[in-house]
């Protein structure tokens, strides 16, 4: 087995792995790393580490090749975000791709800044303030200028708790099934709902064009900081970017190219080769059109276990 395919192997199996003053580190979930897998971790770690170092140099590699561009001239999509409009385009998604990020505040709640702070961040973020045109038949990302966003206020503290729960989980669900123009619409908007004198539900709704799982914890975290800040009459503590997602659009169209995009294109046509059709058992038959439908199961994290 080659090395890279021996590193999927444990990353696909939840080994983590990684370089710790020139010794290799890993973190295996319990029952994972039997004695025999540890046996050919312990026999390969010379080549893995020499892996790993590459991966390392040339992930610093892409990072300092990106540079900004000038934001006169026509900007692509993301190879991403091109797939993303297409389904948009093709009206395959309904609100399939909105991404809701639910904070509960506890304490005392300063509107004004919370407001200002969220307006701080779209300025900060240009892809929170991009919209999509296609322009003789290429989609291209449209920077808009700073602006103030809406942040509606409902209180819901004259309820009873059951009334108030119930009438929540409604908002947020309308909220959520809103879909959005992606050539009209900012990717994102928000809500404040108030459940008592020092307890609120702020809503914030992202399109997945604009936003991932990962940076959704990211907005959070620059959020609080910048509110903190607000709340001192100090300026944002997070530094400035050096570049947007609009620069990485661009150096990836120019990076995937030639030889470069034929090499990655003929390894997954390698790799996906007569594979066989994959039928999985179904208990309802496939509707002819994809409804989303789903359900889900709340669980609660005690807060003990979510800070390690």
């Amino acid at each position: 087995m080659k090395t890279v395919d021996f590193v999927s192997y444990l990353q696909n199996l939840g080994v983590k792995l990684w370089i710790d003053k020139d010794k290799l580190g890993y973190r295996s979930p319990k029952g994972v790393m039997t004695a025999d897998l540890k046996q050919d971790l312990v026999e390969r770690k010379t080549e893995i580490l020499e892996f790993l170092r590459e991966v390392q140099t040339s992930q610093e590699s892409v990072a300092s090749s990106i540079q900004a561009i000038s934001r006169e001239e026509a900007i692509p999509l993301s190879y991403a975000q091109q797939r993303l409009w297409f389904i948009e385009k093709m009206a395959l998604s309904s609100n399939a791709y909105n991404m809701p990020l639910t904070l509960h505040l506890v304490g005392k709640l300063d509107y004004v800044a919370l407001q200002k702070s969220l307006n701080q961040i779209i300025a900060r973020h240009e892809t929170l303030r991009t919209t999509f045109s296609e322009i003789n038949g290429t989609p291209l990302q449209i920077i808009k200028p700073s602006f103030e966003l809406e942040l509606p206020k409902k209180d819901l503290s004259e309820l009873t708790p059951s009334e108030a729960t119930s009438k929540l989980q409604q908002l947020l669900q309308q909220e959520n099934e809103l879909s959005f123009n992606l050539e009209v619409d900012p990717p994102i908007r928000a809500q404040l709902f108030q459940l008592g004198t020092t307890e609120h539900i702020l809503q914030i709704i992202l399109h997945h064009i604009a936003s991932d799982g990962w940076s959704l914890t990211v907005l959070a975290k620059e959020l609080s900081a910048i509110y903190t800040a607000t709340l001192e009459d100090q300026p944002s503590p997070l530094p400035e970017l050096p570049i947007q997602y609009a620069d990485f659009a661009v150096w990836q169209r120019n990076f995937l190219q030639g030889e470069t995009l034929s090499s990655q294109l003929n390894y997954w046509k390698q790799k996906l080769l007569d594979l066989p059709q994959l039928q999985l058992p179904t208990d309802h038959p496939r509707p002819p059109v994809q409804t989303f439908n789903g359900a889900g199961i709340p669980i609660n994290i005690p807060a003990a276990l979510t800070s390690k």
